[in-house]
């Protein structure tokens, strides 16, 4: 039943891909990939600045206490983990026991979860305080109408929701409260008691979530500033890829493009590749911004090809990378 949900979703996206791209025009895409030509090297140097904020974040949290992981070993473990996740189906979240089992060997199990569940975290919170970022941004760079008011709201209301729970979480862990959470699902105590979790390990984790924020705050918000950096610096994306065709877009709107992208895709994480939501929105929010709609199919493109470019970057560090064994004293290593 699964495998069939999978294929449904994948053929309407390609569905709307399809659709996206005949409204376009195949001829015109090929035309625009073929201009972007020696930008494609600034577009990937961007997404380089980006993962290095993203693992620099990440560095920060693995290092709050016991300064053992080296930069460079965070970056490889990052580049990976967003690889596995772009090529993840549904939730493009692959790559968080891939970091965590890359991680266990140096901090030991408990720290790795930890660890790699508060960058989660972080990551998600970011992407909300980054919405509100584009919400504010809105009035100086398209005219209200109605519609777009009332939108405008509603994302405003779910971001500063988004941040509160977040935050909450931050504050006194997650673990148990999924847990907790999971009780009132049917049937949900029979696939817990199969993952063998043991009755200690939950609050474990939560103790070192929670110490992040509670006990090593500025290590939080230096994180959590770094992550949002990073989301406005991949904005950088879209302004490259537009100048590359002529068009002279404006940063603001190149945040406010990312922002609303990043937006449905989040919304619609259940597409497989997210195949043409991302198109979707870009053609609507080009549309809105008084661009021609069909430009975003191409952005689209260029977007995937980015993504396969770091991807293949990923798998190779994987290949690469070595693995010590498993220290027998190495769960008595804390990180917070």
């Amino acid at each position: 039943m699964e495998k069939k949900v999978k294929i449904f979703f994948l053929i309407v996206g390609l569905t709307i891909l399809a659709l996206l791209v005949n409204e376009y025009g195949l001829a015109n895409v090929i035309i625009n990939i073929g201009k972007t030509g020696w930008w494609f090297l600034a577009i990937i140097g961007t997404w380089l600045v980006v993962y290095l904020l993203n693992s620099l974040a990440f560095y920060f949290i693995l290092n709050a206490r016991n300064k053992r992981i080296p930069f460079k070993e965070v970056l490889s473990v990052s580049l990976s983990g967003f690889a596995i996740n772009y090529i993840t189906p549904g939730i493009n979240l692959g790559g968080e026991p891939y970091k965590i089992w890359a991680l266990k060997n140096k901090i030991g199990l408990h720290s790795s979860v930890a660890a790699v569940i508060l960058y989660t975290m972080l990551h998600f919170l970011s992407s909300f305080v980054f919405w509100m970022i584009g919400i504010i941004i809105i009035p100086f760079t398209v005219s209200l109408n109605s519609e777009l008011k009332i939108l405008s709201g509603l994302i405003l209301i779910i971001s500063i929701a988004g941040i509160f729970f977040f935050l909450s979480r931050h504050k006194n862990g997650i673990i148990q409260w999924l847990l907790r959470f999971s009780h009132k699902i049917p049937y949900s105590h029979k696939i817990i008691s199969r993952l063998g979790i043991k009755d200690e390990t939950p609050e474990i984790i939560d103790e070192q979530i929670v110490g992040l924020y509670n006990n090593q705050r500025k290590y939080f918000y230096v994180s959590l500033l770094l992550e949002v950096i990073a989301r406005i610096a991949a904005s950088l994306e879209f302004v490259f890829i537009l100048w590359s065709i002529g068009i002279q877009i404006s940063f603001a709107e190149a945040i406010l493009i990312n922002a609303f992208s990043s937006l449905l895709i989040n919304i619609f994480f259940f597409m497989p590749m997210t195949l043409g939501v991302r198109e979707g929105g870009l053609f609507f929010i080009m549309g809105l911004l008084k661009y021609s709609p069909g430009i975003g199919v191409y952005v689209g493109l260029i977007n995937r090809l980015r993504e396969l470019f770091w991807i293949l970057v990923g798998l190779i560090i994987i290949q690469f990378r070595k693995h010590k064994p498993i220290k027998d004293n190495v769960e008595t290593i804390e990180i917070l």
